[in-house]
Order: C-alpha cells, then structure tokens, then sequence
C-alpha cells in the first residue's frame, strides 16, 4: 500500500490543490482562477508519491456549552480524487486531522457528513437535531406582533449580534461568529428583519420573487416568546403569497407546542456531527453551576491520551481532570461529545445503554455538570 502524507496547503500546491476541489464540487471543470483562495478557511492535503491525492479545509470556529465557549475545526470540502478513492487517503487526513487538531489546542472538531457512518469510524457523532419546519399557506397562524418589526440595512448587523450570541449561549454547538464568519452567511441579497429594539429575534431571508412557490428562510434566532411570535408572523407575511414558508430550528422549536396543526411538515436533516480531540481540555473549559466529583473512562481508539481514567471535581469556579485509578462511569468517545454538549443527554444515553454506569452516585453528578441541552449550528459548511 503506498505511503500516505498529509500536510497543510503551501502556495506551490494551489493548483493541483483546486483540481482535486473541481472534480469533487465543480462536475471536473476548473475552478476559476478568482475563486481559487481561501476566504475564511485553511487548506489541508493528502500525497501519494509527490501527487495531491485528497483535500480538505477547516475553518476556525467555536462550540458553545451554556456560558462556555471551545475552540473547534469545522471540517469541510473533503475530497479525494476518484482514482484514488477507496485507498484509505480519506481516512489518513481524518486521521492526522485529529492528531494536529489536539497540538493545536482545538479541543473539538465538527463536520457535515457525506455519510455519517463513514466519519463515526473517527470518532464523530451527530449531536441534537436539525428540524426543517414547512409551513403551508392554508395553516399560517394569526399571531398579532407584540414587538415592533424593522428591515435592516446589511451596515446595521450589529444590531442582532448580541441576540444571536445570547441563542448560541442558550444552546451547544454554536459558534460565536467573527466579522469573517458574518460574510460567510450575508450576501448582497440577504434581507434582514428585525424584532423589537433591542433585538429580541431576526431573520434572514433571500426573497423569492415568484408567486406560489416555496420561500426558505436561511436563519431563524430568537432569545425572545414574544420575538420569536413576532418573526413567525412576519413569515406569514412574507409568504402570504408563496405556497409555503421554511425554516430550521433546533429541537426545542416553539412552534411545535405553541402552533403546530395539521398539514405543517416537519423534517430533521443536516445533522452535524462533532468530536472531541481533547477530553480533559472540553471538560476544563465548561462553567458549571453547582459542585459535584465523578470518574470517568473514555473508550477512544484514535487518541490514547482521551482516554484516562479521569477524575473530575467541579464547582461554579473551575473545573479540574485528573488521572486516575478508575472510572465510574465508562463512555465512548462518540457518546461522550453527545454527554458533553448534552443532547442525547447522558441520561438519554444511560437509558438506552449506551454507556457503563457502576455508581449512581457518579452518574447524578456527572449530570450537573453536564446537564442536558438543545445542540444545533446554524452555520453551514
């Protein structure tokens, strides 16, 4: 089997970096030369015998958990030319991204899977859910605004800020965006709108100009009852002449138990997927609430420094890990990234056996530590 080497980009690989790209994501035409750079990424790649044989990028993101935000790699356009598909160059930049990950000092990495059998080989593992909402003409709710609505100009972003940050803090798995992230989700053709002053919720949309076809909406956030009820009827609004209106939420939507009736779909799709490359540093990064002692064991096959046994103590002041003896609760390392952003929760996983539990007492406080809580990313990639 031929020797695999994966590296970061240099400027000398660009071309041959952008064919592997144009015969994946461009149906093998070449990538225009103006195209050819990288916005808010960094290049990796993958040679056999001096040949770029694989690419991937990551962007510098972060994960949210409650008051806690971890650096994370969000992986994307992995792609392998097709003659040397099914070698095992995917796996060896999976493989050595996780390694270089960890000396990096990014505790955790996310992706969107082509398959997601295929990544849960390296320790990834869908984490909360992704509900696609499909509101009908024929069911949209009478909702009276309780909150003065405005459309914003793209120069006034940072009017939503704050209520964007407060969402991700509200949930896990959310990354806390820098101007670059910004650009990456507002183009030219993005409109903005508004709930109340100060944002209590907003919109993005890219209107659709043709009567009685969908309309999607590209982001939904709301920190907000009362701004959340003011967007959904600008929805209905914006789609009083569209056949239907669409949007993601994740799984604690409120339209579910505030306005659901028949006829309205509801799709859970573009699951991400997450990995922790470093256990102890994701653990010393969380800000709990309460104070508790537990042990755990990591079942990590890729990184043998995950594994432990650890002994965590925790108050609202810190977080300490340890080595230890012996674990109290033993968990994989895909089921323990789910534990740690808290959907399924570790007593989702308990019930289902998915973990190993010798003391209760461990267990209940593991749970304060890591309490269950809706996990989503808005951001695509």
């Amino acid at each position: 089997m031929p020797q695999i080497t994966v590296r970061p980009y240099e400027e000398k690989d660009r071309e041959a970096f952008f064919h592997v790209r144009a015969m994946t994501f461009n149906d093998g035409r070449p990538i225009p030369v103006e195209d050819q750079v990288f916005k808010t990424t960094r290049g990796f790649l993958a040679e056999i015998e001096n040949q770029i044989a694989g690419v991937f990028v990551i962007l510098d993101f972060t994960c949210t958990r409650g008051r806690a935000t971890l650096r994370d790699a969000a992986v994307a356009g992995v792609a392998v030319l097709p003659e040397f598909r099914m070698s095992g160059v995917g796996g060896a930049m999976m493989k050595w991204a996780l390694k270089h990950f960890r000396e990096e000092g990014i505790p955790m990495a996310s992706l969107y899977a082509f398959r997601e059998s295929y990544y849960r080989n390296f320790g990834y593992e869908v984490c909360g859910s992704r509900v696609k909402t499909t509101l009908p003409n024929s069911r949209y709710p009478k909702i009276k605004p309780e909150l003065p609505i405005r459309r914003l100009n793209l120069d006034e972003i940072a009017a939503i800020k704050p209520c964007y940050d407060a969402f991700c803090h509200q949930r896990s798995g959310m990354n806390i965006r820098t101007d670059n992230h910004w650009s990456r989700v507002l183009g030219k053709d993005i409109s903005i709108y508004a709930a109340g002053d100060p944002v209590e919720a907003y919109i993005l949309v890219n209107h659709q100009w043709q009567f009685w076809e969908g309309q999607s909406v590209s982001e939904f956030v709301w920190t907000s009852r009362r701004g959340y009820d003011a967007i959904v009827s600008v929805l209905c609004g914006i789609g009083i002449n569209k056949t239907s209106v669409d949007w993601y939420e994740p799984s604690d939507s409120p339209y579910l138990y505030r306005y659901e009736d028949q006829g309205v779909k509801h799709q859970i799709e573009r699951l991400v997927m997450y990995r922790a490359t470093d256990v102890k540093a994701c653990l010393e990064a969380l800000k709990p609430d309460h104070s508790g002692t537990f042990s755990i064991t990591i079942q990590d096959d890729l990184i043998p420094e995950n594994r432990g046994p650890w002994r965590v103590e925790f108050s609202p002041n810190s977080v300490k890990v340890a080595p230890t003896e012996s674990g109290e609760i033993e968990i994989p390392i895909r089921h323990f990234v789910q534990a740690l952003l808290g959907e399924p929760s570790l007593a989702d996983l308990a019930r289902n056996d998915l973990i190993n539990v010798k003391s209760l007492k461990a267990m209940q406080a593991a749970e304060l530590l890591l309490p269950p809580n809706p996990t989503y990313c808005t951001d695509f990639f």
